[in-house]
Protein backbone atom coordinates (compact mmCIF):
# COMPACT_ATOMS: atom_id res chain seq x y z
CA UNK A 1 0.00 0.00 0.00
CA UNK A 2 1.47 3.73 -0.86
CA UNK A 3 -0.29 6.88 0.09
CA UNK A 4 0.66 9.15 -2.08
CA UNK A 5 -0.96 12.70 -3.01
CA UNK A 6 -0.48 14.24 -6.20
CA UNK A 7 -1.12 18.35 -6.33
CA UNK A 8 -3.84 19.86 -8.35
CA UNK A 9 -2.00 20.87 -11.54
CA UNK A 10 -3.92 22.68 -14.61
CA UNK A 11 -3.52 22.64 -18.05
CA UNK A 12 -5.57 21.98 -21.55
CA UNK A 13 -5.91 19.60 -24.35
CA UNK A 14 -4.01 22.15 -26.23
CA UNK A 15 -5.18 25.24 -25.17
CA UNK A 16 -3.59 28.19 -23.14
CA UNK A 17 -4.17 31.52 -22.08
CA UNK A 18 -7.39 33.14 -20.35
CA UNK A 19 -9.07 29.40 -20.27
CA UNK A 20 -6.51 28.12 -19.33
CA UNK A 21 -7.68 28.30 -15.35
CA UNK A 22 -10.49 26.41 -16.25
CA UNK A 23 -9.30 23.31 -17.22
CA UNK A 24 -9.87 20.39 -15.74
CA UNK A 25 -7.49 19.50 -12.83
CA UNK A 26 -7.16 16.62 -10.43
CA UNK A 27 -5.58 15.35 -7.31
CA UNK A 28 -4.66 11.78 -7.11
CA UNK A 29 -4.04 10.15 -3.21
CA UNK A 30 -3.75 6.00 -3.12
CA UNK A 31 -5.55 5.31 0.15
CA UNK A 32 -5.08 1.23 0.30
CA UNK A 33 -3.85 -1.24 -1.90
CA UNK A 34 -4.11 -5.31 -1.56
CA UNK A 35 -3.11 -8.41 -3.47
CA UNK A 36 -5.46 -8.14 -5.82
CA UNK A 37 -7.21 -4.21 -5.78
CA UNK A 38 -6.30 -0.29 -5.16
CA UNK A 39 -8.00 2.28 -4.02
CA UNK A 40 -7.70 5.71 -4.92
CA UNK A 41 -9.14 8.64 -3.32
CA UNK A 42 -9.49 11.73 -5.90
CA UNK A 43 -10.31 15.30 -5.75
CA UNK A 44 -10.80 17.34 -8.81
CA UNK A 45 -11.52 20.94 -10.84
CA UNK A 46 -13.62 21.89 -13.26
CA UNK A 47 -13.93 17.85 -14.35
CA UNK A 48 -16.82 16.15 -15.21
CA UNK A 49 -15.06 12.64 -14.90
CA UNK A 50 -11.47 10.62 -15.15
CA UNK A 51 -9.36 8.53 -17.82
CA UNK A 52 -7.67 6.23 -15.58
CA UNK A 53 -5.10 3.09 -16.85
CA UNK A 54 -3.46 0.97 -14.37
CA UNK A 55 -0.56 -0.36 -15.87
CA UNK A 56 1.74 -3.35 -14.94
CA UNK A 57 4.67 -1.14 -15.13
CA UNK A 58 7.40 0.63 -13.14
CA UNK A 59 7.79 3.30 -15.66
CA UNK A 60 5.88 6.25 -15.22
CA UNK A 61 7.12 7.90 -18.31
CA UNK A 62 5.91 4.66 -20.55
CA UNK A 63 2.40 6.68 -21.24
CA UNK A 64 1.09 9.74 -22.19
CA UNK A 65 -1.68 12.24 -21.45
CA UNK A 66 -3.37 11.42 -24.92
CA UNK A 67 -2.45 8.11 -24.66
CA UNK A 68 -4.68 7.91 -21.03
CA UNK A 69 -7.16 9.84 -22.31
CA UNK A 70 -7.59 7.94 -25.55
CA UNK A 71 -6.95 4.43 -23.89
CA UNK A 72 -8.16 4.79 -20.30
CA UNK A 73 -11.21 4.05 -18.74
CA UNK A 74 -13.45 6.17 -17.47
CA UNK A 75 -14.35 6.94 -13.36
CA UNK A 76 -16.25 9.34 -11.14
CA UNK A 77 -16.71 10.08 -8.41
CA UNK A 78 -14.16 10.43 -5.35
CA UNK A 79 -13.76 7.12 -4.24
CA UNK A 80 -12.13 4.86 -7.35
CA UNK A 81 -11.25 0.89 -6.75
CA UNK A 82 -9.25 -1.33 -9.30
CA UNK A 83 -9.72 -4.58 -8.88
CA UNK A 84 -7.79 -7.75 -10.48
CA UNK A 85 -4.64 -7.39 -9.74
CA UNK A 86 -2.03 -9.72 -9.68
CA UNK A 87 -0.13 -10.12 -6.19
CA UNK A 88 3.39 -8.96 -5.17
CA UNK A 89 3.46 -6.89 -8.80
CA UNK A 90 4.80 -3.28 -9.10
CA UNK A 91 1.81 -0.73 -10.47
CA UNK A 92 1.58 2.50 -12.13
CA UNK A 93 -1.87 4.25 -12.06
CA UNK A 94 -1.92 6.65 -14.70
CA UNK A 95 -4.77 9.47 -14.58
CA UNK A 96 -5.92 12.58 -16.32
CA UNK A 97 -9.09 14.86 -15.41
CA UNK A 98 -11.53 15.26 -18.10
CA UNK A 99 -14.62 17.40 -19.33
CA UNK A 100 -17.55 17.34 -21.33
CA UNK A 101 -16.25 19.63 -24.07
CA UNK A 102 -13.20 16.97 -24.60
CA UNK A 103 -10.41 18.64 -22.60
CA UNK A 104 -7.89 16.61 -20.40
CA UNK A 105 -5.38 18.05 -17.44
CA UNK A 106 -2.06 17.06 -17.24
CA UNK A 107 -0.98 13.61 -16.58
CA UNK A 108 -0.38 12.14 -13.47
CA UNK A 109 1.16 9.16 -11.84
CA UNK A 110 1.45 7.40 -9.01
CA UNK A 111 3.53 3.84 -8.44
CA UNK A 112 2.51 0.88 -5.65
CA UNK A 113 3.39 -2.37 -5.18
CA UNK A 114 0.09 -5.41 -4.36
CA UNK A 115 0.48 -7.53 -1.39
CA UNK A 116 1.46 -10.73 -0.94
CA UNK A 117 -2.36 -12.06 0.14
CA UNK A 118 -5.14 -10.28 0.96
CA UNK A 119 -6.42 -10.03 4.88
CA UNK A 120 -8.14 -13.11 5.87
CA UNK A 121 -9.50 -13.08 9.28
CA UNK A 122 -9.26 -16.18 11.44
CA UNK A 123 -12.39 -18.29 12.41
CA UNK A 124 -11.86 -16.73 15.76
CA UNK A 125 -12.12 -12.86 14.23
CA UNK A 126 -14.67 -13.71 11.82
CA UNK A 127 -17.19 -14.99 14.83
CA UNK A 128 -16.88 -11.43 16.56
CA UNK A 129 -18.87 -9.75 13.85
CA UNK A 130 -16.43 -6.26 14.73
CA UNK A 131 -14.39 -5.23 16.71
CA UNK A 132 -14.39 -5.57 20.82
CA UNK A 133 -14.91 -4.01 23.47
CA UNK A 134 -13.17 -3.33 26.67
CA UNK A 135 -13.36 -0.98 29.68
CA UNK A 136 -10.18 -0.67 31.89
CA UNK A 137 -6.84 -1.62 29.85
CA UNK A 138 -3.88 -1.76 32.07
CA UNK A 139 -0.36 -1.32 30.49
CA UNK A 140 2.40 -3.16 31.05
CA UNK A 141 5.74 -2.53 29.56
CA UNK A 142 8.19 -5.19 28.70
CA UNK A 143 10.61 -5.90 26.19
CA UNK A 144 13.43 -4.03 27.42
CA UNK A 145 16.91 -5.01 29.66
CA UNK A 146 16.50 -1.82 31.75
CA UNK A 147 12.95 -2.38 33.17
CA UNK A 148 12.75 -4.01 36.62
CA UNK A 149 11.20 -6.41 36.79
CA UNK A 150 12.18 -7.78 33.49
CA UNK A 151 9.92 -10.55 32.64
CA UNK A 152 6.12 -10.67 33.37
CA UNK A 153 5.20 -13.99 34.46
CA UNK A 154 1.94 -15.73 35.68
CA UNK A 155 3.30 -14.48 39.72
CA UNK A 156 3.68 -10.76 38.61
CA UNK A 157 0.25 -10.94 36.68
CA UNK A 158 -1.98 -12.10 39.35
CA UNK A 159 -2.98 -9.26 41.27
CA UNK A 160 -3.74 -7.05 37.89
CA UNK A 161 -6.18 -10.43 37.34
CA UNK A 162 -8.46 -10.02 40.01
CA UNK A 163 -8.61 -8.27 43.18
CA UNK A 164 -9.85 -9.50 46.62
CA UNK A 165 -11.99 -6.98 48.77
CA UNK A 166 -11.23 -5.99 52.37
CA UNK A 167 -14.16 -8.90 53.00
CA UNK A 168 -12.15 -11.20 51.05
CA UNK A 169 -14.41 -11.70 47.95
CA UNK A 170 -12.34 -11.94 44.93
CA UNK A 171 -13.61 -9.94 41.82
CA UNK A 172 -12.13 -9.95 38.33
CA UNK A 173 -9.91 -6.62 37.90
CA UNK A 174 -8.64 -5.03 34.54
CA UNK A 175 -10.28 -6.52 31.25
CA UNK A 176 -7.91 -5.90 28.87
CA UNK A 177 -3.89 -5.85 28.72
CA UNK A 178 -1.69 -3.60 26.66
CA UNK A 179 1.72 -4.93 26.05
CA UNK A 180 4.39 -1.77 25.07
CA UNK A 181 8.10 -1.25 25.19
CA UNK A 182 9.43 1.99 23.50
CA UNK A 183 13.15 0.58 23.32
CA UNK A 184 15.44 -2.29 23.86
CA UNK A 185 18.15 -1.25 25.74
CA UNK A 186 20.76 -4.24 25.15
CA UNK A 187 19.28 -5.86 21.81
CA UNK A 188 20.43 -9.36 20.28
CA UNK A 189 23.56 -7.41 19.36
CA UNK A 190 23.94 -5.85 22.93
CA UNK A 191 23.38 -2.43 21.30
CA UNK A 192 19.96 -0.16 22.16
CA UNK A 193 17.54 0.46 19.96
CA UNK A 194 14.09 2.83 19.79
CA UNK A 195 10.58 1.46 18.75
CA UNK A 196 9.43 4.70 18.53
CA UNK A 197 10.01 7.93 16.99
CA UNK A 198 11.96 10.82 19.07
CA UNK A 199 13.87 8.29 21.25
CA UNK A 200 17.98 9.64 20.90
CA UNK A 201 18.74 5.94 19.40
CA UNK A 202 19.08 4.39 16.44
CA UNK A 203 15.96 3.49 14.47
CA UNK A 204 14.89 -0.83 15.36
CA UNK A 205 15.13 -3.17 12.49
CA UNK A 206 13.48 -6.31 11.58
CA UNK A 207 15.45 -8.42 13.90
CA UNK A 208 14.32 -6.02 17.17
CA UNK A 209 10.87 -5.64 15.61
CA UNK A 210 10.87 -9.83 16.09
CA UNK A 211 12.86 -9.61 19.25
CA UNK A 212 9.60 -7.68 21.05
CA UNK A 213 7.51 -10.41 19.71
CA UNK A 214 9.50 -13.10 20.98
CA UNK A 215 9.65 -11.61 24.24
CA UNK A 216 5.88 -10.96 24.85
CA UNK A 217 5.27 -14.83 23.17
CA UNK A 218 8.27 -16.69 25.11
CA UNK A 219 7.07 -19.92 26.76
CA UNK A 220 6.07 -18.47 30.35
CA UNK A 221 6.37 -15.03 29.65
CA UNK A 222 4.10 -12.91 28.62
CA UNK A 223 1.00 -13.41 26.95
CA UNK A 224 1.23 -17.13 27.73
CA UNK A 225 1.95 -16.36 31.56
CA UNK A 226 -1.26 -13.87 31.56
CA UNK A 227 -3.34 -16.79 30.47
CA UNK A 228 -1.56 -18.92 32.90
CA UNK A 229 -2.73 -16.35 35.59
CA UNK A 230 -6.28 -16.08 34.43
CA UNK A 231 -6.33 -20.30 34.19
CA UNK A 232 -5.64 -20.20 37.91
CA UNK A 233 -7.89 -17.47 39.07
CA UNK A 234 -10.79 -19.20 36.84
CA UNK A 235 -9.94 -22.63 39.09
CA UNK A 236 -10.99 -20.42 41.81
CA UNK A 237 -13.68 -18.00 40.65
CA UNK A 238 -15.04 -19.73 37.35
CA UNK A 239 -14.72 -18.91 34.24
CA UNK A 240 -14.64 -15.03 33.32
CA UNK A 241 -17.03 -13.12 31.98
CA UNK A 242 -15.56 -12.75 28.66
CA UNK A 243 -11.70 -13.65 27.83
CA UNK A 244 -9.55 -11.20 28.92
CA UNK A 245 -8.20 -8.89 25.85
CA UNK A 246 -4.86 -7.99 24.60
CA UNK A 247 -3.98 -4.90 22.91
CA UNK A 248 -0.33 -5.34 21.08
CA UNK A 249 1.82 -2.30 20.77
CA UNK A 250 3.03 -1.65 16.90
CA UNK A 251 7.27 -0.49 16.76
CA UNK A 252 7.01 3.06 14.58
CA UNK A 253 8.35 2.41 11.25
CA UNK A 254 11.07 5.08 11.54
CA UNK A 255 11.93 6.80 8.37
CA UNK A 256 15.31 7.35 9.22
CA UNK A 257 17.68 4.89 10.93
CA UNK A 258 18.89 8.05 13.34
CA UNK A 259 15.36 9.20 13.67
CA UNK A 260 16.68 12.81 13.35
CA UNK A 261 18.73 12.53 10.84
CA UNK A 262 17.36 13.17 7.30
CA UNK A 263 20.73 12.34 5.70
CA UNK A 264 20.72 8.93 7.46
CA UNK A 265 19.73 5.96 5.93
CA UNK A 266 16.28 5.07 5.11
CA UNK A 267 17.14 1.72 3.91
CA UNK A 268 17.74 -0.14 6.99
CA UNK A 269 15.20 -2.33 8.66
CA UNK A 270 15.59 -5.75 6.49
CA UNK A 271 13.55 -7.80 3.67
CA UNK A 272 9.76 -8.50 3.26
CA UNK A 273 8.80 -11.43 0.54
CA UNK A 274 12.72 -10.84 -1.05
CA UNK A 275 12.58 -7.44 -1.51
CA UNK A 276 14.33 -4.55 0.60
CA UNK A 277 12.73 -2.30 2.81
CA UNK A 278 13.23 1.49 1.89
CA UNK A 279 11.09 4.01 4.18
CA UNK A 280 11.00 6.55 2.35
CA UNK A 281 7.98 5.16 0.81
CA UNK A 282 4.72 5.02 2.51
CA UNK A 283 3.86 1.37 0.97
CA UNK A 284 7.19 -0.25 2.32
CA UNK A 285 6.35 1.63 5.95
CA UNK A 286 2.82 0.04 5.83
CA UNK A 287 3.70 -3.28 4.51
CA UNK A 288 6.27 -3.76 7.80
CA UNK A 289 3.09 -2.82 10.01
CA UNK A 290 0.93 -5.28 8.33
CA UNK A 291 4.07 -8.32 8.25
CA UNK A 292 3.96 -7.13 12.10
CA UNK A 293 0.49 -7.29 13.08
CA UNK A 294 0.16 -11.13 10.83
CA UNK A 295 3.09 -12.21 12.87
CA UNK A 296 1.40 -11.74 16.29
CA UNK A 297 -1.56 -12.83 14.69
CA UNK A 298 -0.47 -15.79 13.80
CA UNK A 299 1.09 -16.42 17.13
CA UNK A 300 -2.53 -15.72 18.86
CA UNK A 301 -4.21 -18.41 16.48
CA UNK A 302 -1.41 -21.22 17.13
CA UNK A 303 -1.78 -20.94 20.72
CA UNK A 304 -5.56 -21.17 20.59
CA UNK A 305 -5.73 -19.42 23.98
CA UNK A 306 -8.57 -20.47 26.35
CA UNK A 307 -8.70 -17.08 28.67
CA UNK A 308 -7.26 -14.46 26.23
CA UNK A 309 -7.25 -13.22 22.57
CA UNK A 310 -6.49 -10.49 20.44
CA UNK A 311 -8.39 -7.14 20.56
CA UNK A 312 -6.18 -5.31 18.33
CA UNK A 313 -3.31 -3.46 18.27
CA UNK A 314 -1.26 0.43 19.71
CA UNK A 315 0.16 2.97 18.10
CA UNK A 316 2.89 3.91 20.39
CA UNK A 317 3.74 7.17 18.83
CA UNK A 318 2.20 9.43 21.49
CA UNK A 319 1.64 12.57 18.54
CA UNK A 320 0.10 12.26 15.02
CA UNK A 321 1.27 14.58 11.98
CA UNK A 322 -0.30 15.67 8.92
CA UNK A 323 1.83 17.94 6.09
CA UNK A 324 -0.54 21.06 7.92
CA UNK A 325 -0.70 19.65 11.07
CA UNK A 326 2.09 18.90 13.99
CA UNK A 327 5.61 19.18 14.75
CA UNK A 328 8.08 17.83 12.03
CA UNK A 329 5.84 15.72 9.93
CA UNK A 330 8.63 15.22 7.97
CA UNK A 331 10.02 12.75 10.22
CA UNK A 332 6.52 10.54 10.81
CA UNK A 333 4.23 11.12 7.98
CA UNK A 334 1.58 9.26 10.09
CA UNK A 335 -0.93 10.58 7.71
CA UNK A 336 0.33 8.27 5.38
CA UNK A 337 0.50 5.17 6.96
CA UNK A 338 -2.24 5.38 10.15
CA UNK A 339 -5.66 5.41 7.90
CA UNK A 340 -4.57 2.39 5.95
CA UNK A 341 -3.00 0.62 8.92
CA UNK A 342 -6.53 0.92 10.54
CA UNK A 343 -8.74 -0.01 7.67
CA UNK A 344 -6.20 -3.50 7.48
CA UNK A 345 -7.03 -3.77 11.58
CA UNK A 346 -11.17 -3.33 11.09
CA UNK A 347 -11.12 -5.36 7.91
CA UNK A 348 -9.82 -7.90 10.32
CA UNK A 349 -12.72 -7.10 13.45
CA UNK A 350 -9.52 -5.96 15.30
CA UNK A 351 -9.61 -2.30 16.50
CA UNK A 352 -6.72 0.02 16.70
CA UNK A 353 -6.02 1.88 19.69
CA UNK A 354 -3.91 5.24 21.15
CA UNK A 355 -3.03 7.63 23.96
CA UNK A 356 -1.99 10.98 23.34
CA UNK A 357 -0.13 13.03 25.70
CA UNK A 358 -2.08 16.05 26.81
CA UNK A 359 -3.59 18.41 23.72
CA UNK A 360 -0.61 15.82 21.87
CA UNK A 361 -1.17 17.05 17.76
CA UNK A 362 -3.75 15.03 16.80
CA UNK A 363 -6.06 14.67 19.83
CA UNK A 364 -8.78 16.39 18.48
CA UNK A 365 -8.72 14.67 14.92
CA UNK A 366 -8.02 11.09 15.89
CA UNK A 367 -10.91 9.76 14.28
CA UNK A 368 -9.36 11.43 10.67
CA UNK A 369 -6.69 9.18 11.50
CA UNK A 370 -9.38 5.52 11.80
CA UNK A 371 -8.52 4.84 15.46
CA UNK A 372 -11.25 3.55 17.19
CA UNK A 373 -10.10 3.90 20.95
CA UNK A 374 -8.42 7.19 21.85
CA UNK A 375 -7.44 8.40 25.68
CA UNK A 376 -6.07 11.37 26.53
CA UNK A 377 -2.89 11.50 29.20
CA UNK A 378 -4.02 14.62 31.62
CA UNK A 379 -0.46 14.94 32.96
CA UNK A 380 -1.87 16.03 35.59
CA UNK A 381 0.02 13.64 38.47
CA UNK A 382 3.41 14.83 37.70
CA UNK A 383 2.43 18.85 37.45
CA UNK A 384 4.00 21.23 39.95
CA UNK A 385 3.40 23.78 38.31
CA UNK A 386 -0.28 23.73 37.20
CA UNK A 387 0.00 23.41 33.01
CA UNK A 388 -2.19 20.90 33.15
CA UNK A 389 -5.25 21.92 35.17
CA UNK A 390 -7.91 19.21 35.46
CA UNK A 391 -10.75 21.13 34.63
CA UNK A 392 -9.42 22.23 30.88
CA UNK A 393 -8.04 18.00 30.75
CA UNK A 394 -12.10 17.03 31.22
CA UNK A 395 -13.59 19.91 28.76
CA UNK A 396 -11.00 19.21 25.91
CA UNK A 397 -11.92 14.96 26.32
CA UNK A 398 -15.47 15.76 26.47
CA UNK A 399 -15.53 18.00 23.42
CA UNK A 400 -13.71 15.34 21.11
CA UNK A 401 -15.15 12.54 22.35
CA UNK A 402 -12.01 10.76 23.95
CA UNK A 403 -11.50 8.56 27.01
CA UNK A 404 -9.42 9.14 29.41
CA UNK A 405 -5.74 7.44 30.91
CA UNK A 406 -5.49 7.42 34.65
CA UNK A 407 -1.87 7.80 35.46
CA UNK A 408 0.80 7.00 38.44
CA UNK A 409 3.50 5.73 39.51
CA UNK A 410 5.88 4.39 42.39
CA UNK A 411 5.93 8.21 43.72
CA UNK A 412 2.50 7.93 45.43
CA UNK A 413 4.19 5.01 47.74
CA UNK A 414 4.42 6.01 51.40
CA UNK A 415 8.30 6.85 52.07
CA UNK A 416 8.67 8.22 48.55
CA UNK A 417 9.46 12.51 48.99
CA UNK A 418 6.14 13.97 48.56
CA UNK A 419 4.02 10.53 48.09
CA UNK A 420 0.62 12.59 50.12
CA UNK A 421 0.98 15.08 47.31
CA UNK A 422 0.85 12.41 44.47
CA UNK A 423 -1.82 10.41 46.39
CA UNK A 424 -4.14 13.23 46.24
CA UNK A 425 -3.31 14.09 42.63
CA UNK A 426 -4.32 10.01 41.72
CA UNK A 427 -7.72 10.36 43.69
CA UNK A 428 -8.76 14.02 41.95
CA UNK A 429 -8.71 11.67 38.97
CA UNK A 430 -10.96 8.72 40.44
CA UNK A 431 -13.18 11.83 41.98
CA UNK A 432 -13.13 13.99 38.60
CA UNK A 433 -13.80 10.84 36.00
CA UNK A 434 -17.34 10.26 37.91
CA UNK A 435 -18.00 14.07 38.89
CA UNK A 436 -17.28 15.03 35.02
CA UNK A 437 -19.53 12.00 33.46
CA UNK A 438 -16.68 9.89 31.92
CA UNK A 439 -16.61 6.96 34.17
CA UNK A 440 -19.21 4.23 32.69
CA UNK A 441 -19.52 6.22 29.95
CA UNK A 442 -15.91 6.50 28.30
CA UNK A 443 -13.40 3.28 28.25
CA UNK A 444 -10.47 3.85 31.02
CA UNK A 445 -6.83 2.94 30.43
CA UNK A 446 -4.35 2.94 33.33
CA UNK A 447 -0.72 3.87 33.48
CA UNK A 448 0.86 2.66 36.43
CA UNK A 449 5.04 3.06 35.60
CA UNK A 450 6.79 -0.05 35.20
CA UNK A 451 5.38 -2.06 37.86
CA UNK A 452 3.71 0.77 40.24
CA UNK A 453 0.69 -1.24 40.60
CA UNK A 454 1.91 -4.27 41.66
CA UNK A 455 4.15 -2.60 44.25
CA UNK A 456 0.71 -0.58 45.30
CA UNK A 457 -0.71 -4.09 46.04
CA UNK A 458 1.84 -5.33 47.26
CA UNK A 459 3.13 -2.34 50.05
CA UNK A 460 2.66 -3.07 54.08
CA UNK A 461 1.97 1.05 54.52
CA UNK A 462 -1.66 1.32 55.58
CA UNK A 463 -2.31 4.27 53.76
CA UNK A 464 -0.71 2.52 50.37
CA UNK A 465 -3.23 -0.49 51.34
CA UNK A 466 -6.17 2.02 51.73
CA UNK A 467 -5.71 3.68 47.87
CA UNK A 468 -5.24 -0.09 46.87
CA UNK A 469 -8.75 -1.15 47.94
CA UNK A 470 -9.98 2.65 46.72
CA UNK A 471 -8.84 2.31 43.18
CA UNK A 472 -9.48 -1.44 42.68
CA UNK A 473 -13.08 -0.58 43.69
CA UNK A 474 -13.36 1.83 41.22
CA UNK A 475 -12.05 -0.27 38.21
CA UNK A 476 -14.27 -3.27 39.59
CA UNK A 477 -16.93 -0.94 39.83
CA UNK A 478 -17.34 0.55 36.15
CA UNK A 479 -20.79 0.41 34.64
CA UNK A 480 -19.25 -0.30 31.55
CA UNK A 481 -18.91 -3.87 32.64
CA UNK A 482 -22.83 -3.95 33.09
Amino acid sequence: MLLCCVSFICCSNGKSGEDEGLQPAMSMKILTSSASSVTLRVESVNASHYRILCAATNDESSRTARQVFDEGKTYTGNRIVIDGLSKLTTYTVFAVACNDKGDFGTLQSVKFTTEATDPTMYAWEQSRGGILSFSDLVLCYGGSSHRTPYRWDKQRFAPFVTYTDKQGKEHWLFDSFLAIEFQVTSSIDSKPYSYMVGLKLTSAAKPQWQELIDYWFDKDNGINALEEAVKEAAQRMGTPPSKRKVVMIMPDPIIYREYADESASTVYWGELNGRTMNFANAQDRTAVYKWYIDQVRKKFNETNYQYVELAGFYIISEDLTTPSYGWNNELKRSDEIIPPIAEYLNSLNECLCWIPYNRASGYNKWTDFGINYAYMQPNHFWDDKNEHPLPRFFSDIKANNLAMEFEFDEALLEGKPNCDVYKKRFREYISNAKSEGIYGKQPLSYYHGTNGFYDLWASPAEKDKELYHEFCQFVTGNPLRK
